[in-house]
């Protein structure tokens, strides 16, 4: 698959310490220290293909999303962070999944970037844990329950 520059972008420290404690980072930068264990592809370690531990914070390469989102699914416990793009084949079926998702309520000056995202941010949150951990973190936004789905 090929990448896109916007695979390497990284989290800003703010929003992920503001998350608490992180057990993995499966898509961990160079120099990631958001996790107890950052997985990082240039060390040729794949996130996907680790078994996944504890809570884990996904910033996923946003062109290989859904494989991501897939195995966040089926990890089910921790955060996941992706555009706001409601309208996207994959949002509504990983709302339904997540059964509510937080808003940023401003957009996200990513570290490897030029200037903000042009859309906004998504966190979707697996477990009660991770819901409490949003509400707690002090981020800006808004919760989003979903009510209702219907597949295209």
């Amino acid at each position: 698959m090929r990448e896109s520059p916007n695979d390497k972008l990284q989290t800003p420290e703010y929003i992920f310490k503001s998350l608490g404690f992180i057990d993995l980072d499966p898509c961990a930068g160079e120099k990631t220290k958001i996790g107890k264990q950052n997985l990082w592809d240039g060390r040729g370690e794949n996130g996907l293909q680790a078994e996944w531990h504890g809570f884990v914070y996904c910033n996923p390469p946003f062109s290989q999303k859904e494989l991501w989102i897939k195995k966040m699914i089926e990890h089910n416990n921790g955060i996941l962070l992706l555009p706001e793009r409601g309208s996207a084949p994959w949002f509504g079926p990983l709302a339904k999944a997540s059964g509510k998702y937080f808003v940023m309520g401003k957009k996200i000056n990513f570290i490897g970037g030029t200037s903000s995202n042009n859309v906004g941010s998504v966190l979707f949150p697996f477990g009660e844990e991770a819901t409490q951990r949003i509400i707690d973190s002090g981020l800006p936004g808004h919760f989003v329950s979903v009510e209702w789905f219907k597949s295209r």
